[in-house]
């Protein structure tokens, strides 16, 4: 009998911890949970530190399938160097030359002209860098299915950008893309070691500013209040490997990108308001190992070396701020 009863409390033990373990999983996994709002944070405490993982791989993991469709050509649709050798140069200025592959060209020129040179300036200013040499810019047809493709920079040579629009895309979009895109180049300029897929889309996305609020009709910050408040948020510390953002089976890719881009900017204009440029650039430049016992590895960013808090602690003091700003 005894026997009997102490096994019944071993197996009980065992299905406990087994359900701490899965409720841990699914609480670092989840996209959105529910009622995470405004009076939620109020009523808590700063969250114990959680460090970021580091991904160790044999095959290649999501988020280096996430860095290929961003960065490589071979899983993009669309291929710069045969546009540019079927195409021809239908306008040029201080910081562009745009191309016409094979006669498509779904903007004006003129306006194009003086747009894309305030939004290189705007950039520019942004992220206090400039370019030595012009950027290639081409237009393709819109992409479809659920996790269409925006824009794409692709960084061999002068530097490409190839921006998926026709005459039906706002002027918003399409500046608001030429933005972030741009961002993209000058961010690898100024940090060469920065690898980090979501610091990389948030910067790009904080660097195109006003075109990409314009573009949403709502600023960084307002968008995220908006999100709390609506249910729609996706904590950063739970999805920063973006895999909803680039999920080609989901239909709510597009919608996830968006709302995680957006979130990330506004973040990061939070490091940069509160901690400074200068901590903010030690975050980007730190270089880290590729490898770990022979195996690909993916490290995240050394928020504790820099703040001296994980990303949990300052995505909390981040969504506290902004809730006390009204």
């Amino acid at each position: 009998m005894k026997k009997k009863t102490a096994r019944s409390i071993l197996i009980i033990i065992g299905i406990l911890f087994l359900s701490i373990i899965a409720i841990r999983v699914l609480t670092r996994t989840q996209v959105s949970p529910t009622g995470y709002h405004f009076s939620d944070l109020e009523a808590s405490t700063t969250p114990t530190p959680d460090p970021l993982p580091t991904q160790v791989y044999e095959q290649p993991s999501m988020l280096a399938k996430i860095v290929r469709q961003i960065f490589q050509k071979k899983d993009v649709r669309v291929d710069p160097t045969r546009m540019l050798d079927a195409g021809q140069a239908a306008a040029e200025n201080p910081y562009f030359v745009l191309y016409a592959a094979e006669g498509y060209l779904p903007v004006e020129i003129e306006w194009w002209q003086q747009a894309s040179t305030a939004v290189y300036e705007s950039v520019s200013q942004r992220l206090d860098t400039t370019l030595d040499e012009k950027i290639f810019v081409l237009f393709s047809p819109p992409q479809t299915g659920d996790c269409p493709t925006r824009g794409v920079t692709f960084h061999e040579q002068n530097g490409s950008i190839v921006i998926f629009a026709d005459e039906g895309t706002s002027r918003e979009q399409i500046l608001a893309t030429l933005a972030h895109e741009l961002g993209h180049v000058f961010i690898q300029k100024k940090f060469e070691h920065l690898t980090d897929v979501a610091l990389i889309e948030g910067l790009a996305t904080w660097s195109a500013s006003d075109y990409w609020t314009s573009w949403k009709e709502s600023d960084f910050d307002s968008s995220v209040k908006t999100y709390l408040s609506n249910g729609t948020y996706l904590p950063l510390f739970s999805n920063y490997d973006l895999e909803a953002a680039y999920d080609n089976q989901s239909p709510d890719c597009i919608t996830n990108r968006d709302i995680l881009l957006t979130e990330s900017a506004s973040f990061i204009d939070f490091l940069l308001q509160n901690y400074g440029t200068e901590n903010f650039s030690k975050l980007a430049e730190m270089k880290q190992p590729a490898t770990e016992n022979s195996q690909g590895a993916v490290y995240p960013p050394d928020y504790p070396e820099v703040y001296g808090l994980e990303l949990n602690q300052l995505e909390y003091q981040w969504l506290i701020r902004l809730d006390q700003s009204g």
